[in-house]
């Protein structure tokens, strides 16, 4: 079985996470509102209920609640429970802090949370999050709900504590490890029909997504996307739409613009002829009409700018 999931992922990092220790006591609520983040929030103690989607979740002991899509939602110690605005005990640390440590609410039962905000870029980035509901509960009861949970946070507080030379880069990489084994916790499990995450679990058409993901460069047609599959051209051309949302044509179009920004955001020193190239355009010139049309201005203009739209955005056609 193709493993799509470590394509996309080398075009995947944590660009900044900041964690916290947050004691509530009931009576407690927050509404919190959208960001571009991903939410962590391990519950170390007491249980809380989460509000999304018009759904009410209860989240226990021990489990890991996962929010990859930064979608609004209310937290409280009870289903109806009033709540408040999010700036008291979910706001980010100082500037040059990486932790926080709050304790809220009233005198009632004790929730104990320890979160993790975490900033994704690169070129992978929204076809990961496409990949993922907007809420994952990965159950603790019966242990820890991801394998190694226990040492992750460890090496996450010895690292925001002690705050030795590296500090944040270390802690980064174990929230980033953190991250990664709660996406693929959730990924194994059975995916729901049509959906983007169909796609990587269909044999065939994640061998030529698989393909595609690593190989941009290449002159792909439908046919050969569809010999990669081992399908009939038609037969693949209308399963990968179903699937994905798309034509196989405009998903590597799209991939290819992906791949061309993270370039030109992390790799100044690269001439926009080898940029172009590297995402298979051989005429810069038809490279750059690519570019403009897709992003919506130059590519140097692009890379002069600290601005990181998402071409491959979560809100993109979905069947599923």
């Amino acid at each position: 079985m193709p493993d799509v999931l470590t394509a996309l992922l080398r075009h995947v990092r944590i660009e900044a996470s900041h964690f916290g220790r947050v004691e509530l006591g009931a009576p407690w609520g927050a509404r919190v509102g959208r960001r571009e983040l991903v939410l962590l929030h391990h519950l170390l103690e007491g249980e809380m209920w989460l509000e999304l989607d018009g759904r009410e979740i209860h989240v226990g002991r021990g489990d890991l609640l996962l929010l990859p899509h930064g979608a609004p939602h209310c937290l409280r110690h009870r289903p109806g429970a009033s709540v408040e605005d999010e700036g008291r005990w979910l706001a980010p640390p100082a500037p040059g802090v990486q932790t926080v440590r709050r304790r809220l609410g009233g005198d009632g039962a004790k929730t104990v949370v320890l979160c993790a905000a975490m900033s994704l870029v690169g070129a992978g980035r929204s076809l990961l999050l496409r990949a993922l509901p907007s809420v994952v509960l990965l159950d603790g009861g019966a242990g820890e709900p991801v394998p190694g949970l226990g040492r992750l946070l460890d090496g996450i507080r010895d690292e925001v504590h002690v705050r030795r030379p590296g500090a944040p880069v270390m802690a980064a990489r174990f929230a980033e490890l953190l991250l990664l084994q709660a996406i693929r916790a959730e990924l194994e499990r059975p995916a729901p029909p049509g959906s983007f995450r169909a796609a990587l679990a269909d044999e065939r058409v994640a061998r030529a997504l698989d393909a595609l993901y690593l190989a941009p460069e290449r002159t792909w047609t439908v046919a050969s996307l569809a010999r990669q599959a081992g399908m009939s051209r038609s037969g693949f051309a209308h399963t990968f739409r179903e699937q994905v949302g798309e034509s196989p044509l405009r998903h590597l179009m799209r991939w290819r613009m992906e791949l061309a920004k993270e370039k030109l955001r992390e790799h100044p020193e690269l001439a926009l002829a080898e940029v172009a190239s590297s995402v298979g355009y051989r005429d810069q010139a038809a490279f750059s009409v690519a570019f403009r049309r897709e992003v919506g201005v130059p590519p140097g203009a692009y890379r002069g700018s600290t601005t990181r739209p998402g071409l491959m955005s979560t809100q993109q056609p979905d069947p599923g």
